[in-house]
């Protein structure tokens, strides 16, 4: 009896061993899957977590002549603009963009009563620096009849060539210098008064716009 009973225990206890030990593995295996499962799904809303949010796109600059009708430049680029012959520049409009941080420009020629002929004509150079200040007047006692223009993207600004013309003997006298003729990020509109003559250009730029501030000198003129 004793022997029996002996075995039975024996066996009952070799069969909950095994069993404890399945249950075991059981619990083992589970929680790896789950840490599995659970890992991944952390490292995903991790990844979800660190990504960067994309950037809203910038808004595009309207088309130029949405914004300044008959515009003869676009924006960012390098333009030249010259009267034509014997003409001279009697008004100068602009419109500015904020995603550009430039203006389009729109150029108004008109001839001098009594002048078929400019006898001499030149290219001033670039007369500022980017983010510089510009104080230009032409020399020998010529008027402005066109412009060159350059942007620069790093500096958000433009330098600017002008070309002055004259006739032999004309002296420019009475300059006046106008009051600032736009404010910034709006657009800008300079008349040439009758009677006068455009001779010089001046601006400084600021840069939090991106953007100048301008205004002209005008003068007189004698004709031999």
């Amino acid at each position: 009896m004793d022997i029996k009973l002996g075995k039975v225990l024996k066996r009952f206890t070799l069969d909950f061993a095994l069993d404890m030990a399945s249950l075991l593995v059981r619990a083992i295996l589970t929680i790896a899957v789950v840490g599995l499962l659970f890992g991944q799904d952390a490292a995903f809303w991790l990844r979800r977590g660190s990504r960067r949010p994309r950037p809203r796109p910038q808004p595009r600059c309207p088309d130029p002549t949405a914004v300044l009708p008959g515009a003869q430049t676009t924006w960012d680029d390098t333009f030249t603009f010259m009267c034509p012959d014997f003409q001279v520049i009697r008004r100068i409009r602009s419109a500015y963009c904020n995603t550009a941080r430039d203006r389009v420009w729109r150029f108004d020629c008109e001839s001098i009563p009594g002048v078929s002929v400019f006898h001499e004509l030149f290219w001033s150079g670039w007369v500022n620096n980017y983010g510089g200040i510009m104080n230009y007047q032409c020399p020998f006692n010529a008027i402005i009849t066109g412009f060159k223009s350059q942007h620069n993207d790093g500096r958000e600004d433009r330098r600017w060539n002008v070309r002055c013309s004259k006739v032999y003997d004309m002296v420019t006298f009475n300059n006046v210098l106008s009051n600032v003729t736009n404010e910034l990020g709006l657009p800008g509109d300079y008349n040439v008064s009758d009677g006068f003559y455009l001779r010089g250009m001046h601006s400084y730029h600021d840069n939090d716009y991106g953007d100048r501030r301008y205004r002209y000198d005008t003068c007189l003129i004698s004709l031999p």
